[in-house]
């Protein structure tokens, strides 16, 4: 389940077509509508879902080939792409406002939970997360533009910021192309840019319920990114889920969902991971950054807005 949808597209001048295409990239759905002449658009949707592919080529963890994959099994790469380089100092910058709750070496926690639950049907023993939750700190990977190294048995995963990363670059390339109104939305990661006159309407749907929604969004030259128990879990209780806080070794269980608004897709899906983590004191670290909103819904149901989310409301 998506907990964003489109509900209205952008307006369009005389004489320019709205083109929407589809297709499966980064393990989702992976939605590009571009505003203009036709031929343009489709040939302007068609390269940023290319850039999407080389990103994905790049960041992926079951890729191969990818820089990910290599530094999980090698400890180290050599010459890391630039790509490589800005996510990993993007990390390192939520890693430290969060204070730890981002953390991309969470991949040895996200493999032990896996294995006990698809082998054994069970959550991982105390002892067994003590063990693993050693393995867990970003403090540990040594970037530089020459390198990137990793201790001993850790491993990385930048599924908190890479989808985010590939729908910036998109969207780049979207408006490389000559796009002057243009939407990604990779599985429910979003970001729009121009409007002409009549901004892009999102649904904030309720996690607990698809047929009833939280609020309705209005997005021009903005990214909302969310994260959510519901998004891939463990046990049907959503009490064991892929969103990990580094800190306890086990899932954050204080908040349902996050949605965060901001300037670039990077940067809200960063912060999605990190307030979910953080709980509701992450309020504090959105309300630090500029041009950044969020609303939560804690597991009581309560749903708490930072002090401008509501401008962005409908």
């Amino acid at each position: 389940m998506f907990l964003l949808l489109i509900l209205l597209l952008t307006g369009c001048l005389v004489g320019c077509t709205t083109i929407e295409q589809t297709r499966t990239q980064m393990g989702t759905t992976v939605t590009i509508k571009a505003v203009g002449n036709a031929d343009n658009a489709v040939n302007a949707a068609d390269a940023a879902f290319s850039e999407i592919g080389r990103v994905e080529a790049l960041l992926s963890n079951y890729i191969n080939t990818s820089e990910v994959f290599k530094l999980n099994k090698n400890k180290k790469i050599d010459n890391p792409s630039s790509d490589f380089l800005i996510v990993l100092k993007k990390s390192e910058f939520y890693n430290q406002v969060s204070q730890g709750g981002f953390d991309p070496t969470v991949q040895p926690l996200l493999d032990l939970y896996s294995r006990t639950y698809r082998e054994e049907q069970r959550p991982p023993t105390d002892c067994e997360i003590k063990d693993t939750k050693d393995l867990v700190n970003f403090n540990n990977v040594i970037v530089s533009e020459f390198e990137v190294t990793l201790e001993e048995n850790m491993s990385i995963t930048l599924g908190g910021i890479a989808k985010g990363y590939a729908i910036d670059r998109a969207v780049a390339v979207l408006k490389s192309k000559g796009i002057e109104d243009g939407f990604v939305n990779a599985g429910g990661d979003i970001r729009a840019y121009g409007s002409n006159g009549n901004p892009w309407t999102i649904v904030l749907q309720n996690p607990r319920d698809e047929t009833d929604y939280i609020s309705l969004i209005k997005a021009e030259n903005v990214a909302v990114a969310t994260s959510g128990d519901y998004e891939r879990y463990y046990d049907p209780s959503f009490e064991a889920h892929h969103i990990m806080d580094p800190r306890t070794g086990k899932s954050a269980t204080d908040l349902i969902s996050v949605t965060v608004i901001s300037k670039t897709a990077v940067d809200a899906d960063a912060l999605a991971t990190s307030v979910f983590v953080m709980g509701t004191s992450g309020l504090d670290l959105i309300e630090s950054l500029d041009n950044t909103e969020a609303l939560i819904i804690t597991k009581d149901r309560e749903i708490l807005r930072s002090s401008g989310f509501s401008k962005y409301e409908i």
